[in-house]
């Protein structure tokens, strides 16, 4: 994962320990450079990788249609949720990242939360900052 990381470019997201990928440290910028190597048109990945990511993140399970979704019209989005409570806390990381269009233009768009009082607010605080994010630029 971390020789990922590094091919893509991303200089401040590094796996967790062994096999805890669930506890990967990252920023949103960095999420935005993996973004666009999953949606960009100069990517290292080739076009049947970026197809087959673009699949799975425009059809995940219903139950979690949430997160940077909420800024799109309709169906028009791909995103890929994690959230995680923290056992040392009891709070939640709640993080969504993903592809909406809006009024024909695309967006890509990352937000990440860190110890929110339960998985539902984590919820409605990244759906508020994507819809937030997306607005300010539709109103430009």
């Amino acid at each position: 994962l971390d020789a990922a990381n590094e091919r893509f470019g991303l200089t401040r997201t590094s796996g967790g320990d062994g096999e805890l990928w669930g506890l990967t440290q990252t920023t949103a910028a960095d999420q935005l450079v993996l973004l666009q190597q999953v949606f960009g048109a100069d990517s290292k990945l080739n076009a049947a990788s970026r197809a087959y990511l673009q699949g799975l993140m425009k059809s995940v399970e219903s139950d979690q249609r949430w997160g940077v979704s909420a800024a799109a019209e309709g169906n028009s989005w791909a995103l890929k949720n994690g959230w995680l409570p923290r056992s040392a806390t009891g709070l939640w990381d709640v993080n969504s990242i993903g592809r909406v269009t809006v009024d024909g233009t695309d967006y890509l768009v990352a937000v990440l939360s860190d110890g929110t009082a339960s998985r539902t607010r984590g919820i409605a605080l990244v759906e508020a900052a994507a819809r937030a994010a997306v607005g300010a630029f539709g109103d430009k």
